[in-house]
């Protein structure tokens, strides 16, 4: 099985994280594999101490994977809950089914199928665009008792899309062949750093270095279509059936809070809104990483009795 262990990447942000915002990672998650659709979905598992009060999914966005979750998940294994955090297809690790045609549908699809195999109580936690893949997860699921999203971003919003873009007109010019010329935008790949403004991930410029250039983030490819059929996909309903928690990074020059707010008052349903001191798109600097563990354990206390 292929792994993030001894790998570049995970052993230079896990001493970024250390050197440059003091968060040392004590656990090295287990990893696993879990044929899901057709996936061979590369996991990263935390165990707490004693038995699981519940299950928390991790979901990330569209330029990272599931290691990169790993500051959000330690402390919620410490809070008592298991934590899984899948590389979805097309990213990590993951080996995609042979017929995977990068459409974006097959995400919330793979979260959703990996919630219902859970037993107790299940929690989805999205981090950037995981945000509302979590929310759309949660609407496949049968098992979903809560959902928890830094960010609520609706990209197909042509506006919201052009805005999380790289630059503006690199967002308006796909925008533009995705309706008039599918077929060819579809056979464009693209790299990450280019259609996607990974700097603004961090406000620390070791970190925004780091996602510019790691093989697994910035440096990898990505054909066209993910983003086109991303930007198509349409939400039936905005009714959520279990409570929503939206943790917004107060310092998000990528994806303002208005954005997310936009979702959130849309969703219909038990919800409820914390907006963050500070905290890049990745919210990992202080006390915006403190403010969303905090709110999180108590999102899930309430969920857990």
């Amino acid at each position: 099985m292929k792994s993030f262990s001894n790998n570049p990447s995970w052993m230079t942000y896990r001493r970024l994280l250390a050197e440059e915002f003091g968060l040392n990672l004590k656990i090295e998650p287990q990893e696993t594999q879990l044929r899901v659709c057709g996936h061979l979905v590369r996991v990263d598992e935390w165990l707490p101490q004693g038995k699981a009060k519940g299950t928390v999914v991790l979901v990330h966005g569209g330029g990272g994977n599931g290691r990169i979750l790993a500051p959000a998940a330690e402390p919620i294994a410490e809070f008592g809950w298991r934590v899984l955090s899948p590389d979805l297809p097309g990213y990590g690790l993951t080996e995609t089914a042979p017929d995977f045609d990068w459409d974006y549908a097959e995400w919330p699809k793979v979260i959703a199928e990996i919630a219902d195999a859970q037993t107790g109580p299940v929690v989805l936690m999205g981090l950037s665009m995981g945000g509302l893949t979590a929310v759309f997860a949660a609407q496949q699921s049968t098992q979903v008792s809560g959902v928890i999203a830094t960010t609520l971003l609706d990209l197909s919003d042509p506006r919201v899309f052009a805005l999380a873009a790289r630059w503006r007109w690199v967002g308006h010019l796909s925008l533009f062949s995705m309706a008039k010329m599918p077929w060819l935008f579809d056979l464009l790949r693209l790299p990450l750093w280019l259609t996607t403004p990974l700097k603004a991930m961090s406000s620390n410029s070791k970190m925004q270095s780091y996602f510019l250039r790691d093989a697994f983030i910035g440096a990898s490819w990505k054909p066209a279509r993910f983003f086109r059929t991303l930007h198509q996909y349409q939400c039936q309903s905005w009714q959520l059936g279990c409570p929503l928690l939206l943790t917004h990074p107060g310092a998000d020059v990528w994806t303002p809070t208005e954005l997310s707010l936009l979702v959130y008052e849309r969703i219909e349903g038990q919800k409820h809104f914390v907006e963050l001191s500070n905290g890049s798109h990745l919210p990992i600097e202080q006390p915006a990483y403190q403010e969303l563990s905090a709110a999180t354990r108590e999102f899930l206390q309430a969920i857990s009795g």
